[in-house]
């Protein structure tokens, strides 16, 4: 995942990225592989040189990986590879296939964000933010 790769080398070469790298590549990673949201905030912390704990701790737990239940942010910041293909100039360049939603080609991202659409669709459907998710994931077929 191209996008991954570069978005974590980028932080490990600068300690900063910009903030779709934060938000829809690690961040989402992070809530779609149930990554303990206390870890990526303790790796933000150590990794990002304008990490300052007023600002990271309810970016990270409140707002980009929903951990505090939508105290801060009303939905989870998570995405398919469509959202990050048109955020970056990674997917074109990526092995794995961005329009390709199913085989072994695919973006790992797109599995991962409907996995986490299934996982979490019982309080989705309560949330009138992301309850169109629920919506489309029930019309997809078993295949």
């Amino acid at each position: 995942m191209l996008c991954l790769k570069d978005a974590v080398t980028h932080v490990l070469n600068h300690g900063y990225s910009h903030h779709i790298q934060r938000l829809m590549v690690l961040s989402n990673f992070s809530n779609l592989t149930n990554t303990d949201p206390r870890q990526l905030n303790h790796w933000f912390w150590l990794a990002y040189i304008d990490a300052y704990e007023w600002v990271e701790l309810p970016n990270v737990i409140g707002m980009s990986t929903f951990a505090d239940g939508g105290i801060l942010a009303s939905k989870p910041y998570i995405s398919g590879g469509s959202y990050i293909n048109k955020m970056s100039n990674c997917c074109s360049q990526c092995k794995y296939d961005v329009k390709q939603k199913t085989g072994s080609c695919a973006c790992p991202f797109n599995y991962l964000y409907w996995n986490f659409v299934d996982q979490h669709r019982d309080s989705f459907a309560e949330n009138g933010r992301v309850s169109l998710m629920t919506n489309v994931y029930e019309k997809k077929s078993e295949d």
